[in-house]
């Protein structure tokens, strides 16, 4: 008998607010709201091992409708990342994200520059390529053999405000979305460890993006983090402690 393990694919991120499991499937753009017996089989997925007797898995048809959607994959190793559990959060309400509008004269300069390109690759790929290519280029950006730092707060607001300036003068509306993957784009090329986070919640369904750096949110409310089910982090992703 031979132990083998699910892991989600990689194009699939969890999270459990409340008593429900949610599912993003980057692929498709689609949050799913998981019913419980989904949820038990596929938490109990993650997290313990499975047996395959004479080369056949165990039989579960929603195992195998899991697998058969792609949602989970067979690997030889114990699924190795963290699971955001906000089982007694009461969630947010009243979340309105919006870019802060100084009236002073506004500077073009090179970083400017630098970032409106930034949020033009990062519309190019959400609008054309889709959500899980834009995931996937965040994911790229991170050179494994390179040593990424915790930068002083005062570059993180220089980033924030070139950014910032960028999306004033950009032809589209920047969302929370747009706006954190495009920071944290660039912060990648700084060397800068910075993740693009997203939390979840139901009661109503609500999903909000931000930039995380230090364990602190960066322009945006610092509850979100413990107040929302966090189902993605990219690309310094949570492992199992």
């Amino acid at each position: 008998m031979k132990n083998v393990y699910y892991h989600l694919s990689d194009h699939a991120y969890i999270t459990q607010f409340r008593d429900e499991l949610i599912l993003l499937n980057t692929k498709r753009d689609r949050y799913t709201t998981c019913f419980q017996e989904y949820t038990d089989i596929l938490t109990s997925l993650l997290e313990t091992t499975c047996v395959e007797a004479d080369g056949n898995l165990i039989q579960n048809p929603i195992v195998q409708q899991l697998l058969n959607d792609k949602i989970i994959e067979i690997k030889d190793k114990p699924y190795p990342f963290h699971i955001d559990r906000k089982i007694n959060s009461h969630g947010v309400s009243n979340v309105d994200w919006n870019l802060p509008i100084k009236n002073e004269p506004m500077k073009i300069d090179f970083d400017v520059l630098r970032s409106f390109i930034k949020l033009c690759v990062v519309n190019f790929y959400m609008k054309v390529r889709g959500f899980y290519s834009t995931i996937q280029l965040i994911k790229n950006s991170r050179k494994t053999q390179s040593n990424y730092f915790i930068p002083k707060d005062e570059d993180l607001m220089g980033l924030v405000n070139s950014l910032n300036r960028a999306c004033l003068i950009y032809p589209i509306r920047t969302k929370c979305l747009e706006w954190s993957i495009a920071f944290v784009l660039l912060a990648l090329k700084r060397k800068w460890k910075c993740n693009l986070e997203i939390g979840v919640q139901n009661y109503p369904f609500f999903a909000h993006a931000w930039v995380e750096c230090n364990d602190k949110i960066i322009m945006d409310e610092q509850f979100l983090r413990e107040e929302l089910a966090i189902i993605l982090n990219e690309p310094f992703r949570n492992l199992k402690r």
